[in-house]
């Protein structure tokens, strides 16, 4: 008995030892030999001029944490490297709680020289666009031998912040259709509709970059249809007169009704810039919002022929049987816009209207902004792809081929007789331009 408790006391040294040593790797100990110092390191994730702990606690009235996850507020969750800068060598590397040493604080042995210290959220260098927020840290440092060397680092946000609001007037002027498409002017784009307001996203940073673009399309509650492109400068005085983007600035972009006539409605445009390292906020001078193109449809001086849209295959007529699976002659409509398509309207009317719901379509949809069970069902009839809506919902599809077939071919299989419409309005945000496709289906010879 005394030989087996003998033994089992030797197996646990063996297994401590071991667990030391491979903690003593993870913290990138064993390597400093006589001439070791010592870094001592604070670490702490700053927000809106608020230092953030964890995710579970109250920090600024839950306002500044509320959007964000706890893996991305709490800095037990980061990952910290330790760097030689003489040897470009990792002295250190891993999650902040694994290096931590029993009293809950980070220490570790090293060399003496010179280092840089990193810590981050997640691997986001590299990421365009995320509703992840991307949180870094770095500083440079010396040790000397002997001596502790005490480190203060603080990670910020390194994307740039972007969210959408609207006000009630716009809200009453406009339908919800809207779509709004920010980029940063270096790839990084990102689409806001309904379900996107007040959300934010995070941007990757751009070089040498000192503006977003904003291009917005939207229907007035009376039908018209209403483009806006704009460049948001940030002002040259800012953050000491930096004025290319940073890691850290947030823009909060208000869309608002600008002013009405009996026959066009406006848009315009608000930016707040935070400074979320010191939680400082401006509201971005009018003149640093500079417009693009005419706002309202019509307006520019007339219609230039070579931007205009054309249709092949619309206006048409086809006549067919009840109980045909074809529909003789059936040609897909070819739309040409070169200011790119902003609303394909699709009205349907006629037989075919009260039968809709057989396959779960509305009466009138707009191709270029559906939900996603409305999608579904569109790419399902093959009327577009999945690319095709990208482009459209963008707004830069210039050139586009309706392939209609999958859905009138229904209408002489479930329509005995009568006349059903498919009306087709085009909008490219300046110009409209609309057609009839009418199906005529005759009863069965003796019904």
């Amino acid at each position: 008995m005394k030989k087996y408790k003998s033994l089992i006391w030797l197996l646990g040294l063996i297994v401590g030892l071991s667990s030391c040593e491979m903690r003593d790797e993870l913290l990138g100990k064993g390597g400093a030999g006589e001439n070791a110092g010592t870094l001592e390191l604070d670490l702490a994730s700053i927000y809106n001029g608020v230092t953030l702990s964890r995710a579970n606690e109250t920090v600024d009235g839950g306002t500044t944490t509320g959007s964000f996850n706890e893996e991305d507020v709490n800095v037990d969750n980061y990952t910290l490297i330790v760097t030689n800068t003489e040897t470009q060598e990792e002295a250190a590397r891993g999650k902040v709680s694994e290096l931590k040493n029993e009293n809950g604080k980070v220490v570790l042995p090293l060399g003496e020289g010179s280092y840089a210290v990193t810590a981050y959220n997640y691997e986001g260098e590299n990421v365009t666009v995320s509703e992840r927020p991307y949180f870094k840290g770095e500083q440079t440092f010396s040790v000397k031998k002997g001596i502790a060397t005490n480190v203060d680092l603080t990670c910020k946000l390194a994307c740039v912040e972007v969210s959408i609001g609207l006000t009630s007037s716009f809200e009453e002027a406009f339908k919800d259709d809207y779509s709004v498409v920010v980029d940063n002017g270096d790839g990084a784009s990102q689409v806001f509709d309904k379900n996107s307001i007040g959300k934010k996203y995070y941007y990757q940073t751009p070089d040498h970059q000192s503006c977003l673009n904003a291009s917005i399309k939207a229907t007035s509650v009376e039908g018209n249809f209403v483009e806006l492109k704009a460049t948001i400068q940030k002002p040259a005085d800012a953050e000491g007169g930096e004025s290319d983007l940073e890691g850290g600035d947030s823009f909060e972009i208000k869309l608002t009704e600008e002013g009405s006539t009996e026959s066009s409605v406006s848009i315009g445009i608000t930016v707040d810039l935070t400074f979320t390292e010191v939680g400082e906020t401006i509201e971005i001078p009018v003149g640093n919002i500079i417009y693009d193109g005419p706002e309202n449809p019509g307006e520019g001086g007339g219609e230039d022929p070579e931007a205009s849209i054309t249709f092949e295959g619309l206006p048409a007529t086809y006549t067919c049987t009840y109980g045909d699976s074809e529909i003789a002659g059936l040609q897909n409509v070819h739309i040409l816009a070169p200011n790119g398509i902003k609303n394909l309207n699709v009205t349907i009317s006629g037989e075919i209207a009260g039968l809709l719901g057989m396959v779960g379509l509305p009466e009138t949809f707009d191709i270029c902004n559906m939900d996603d069970d409305l999608k579904g069902k569109i790419i399902g009839l093959g009327l577009v792809t999945e690319e095709e809506y990208n482009q459209l919902h963008a707004g830069t599809c210039t050139d586009f081929t309706f392939k209609l077939g999958g859905l009138l071919v229904l209408i002489p299989q479930v329509v005995t007789s009568g006349s059903s419409t498919f009306n087709l309005a085009v909008s490219d945000g300046v110009n409209t331009k609309d057609g009839d496709i009418t199906v005529i289906v005759n009863p069965k010879e003796g019904e």
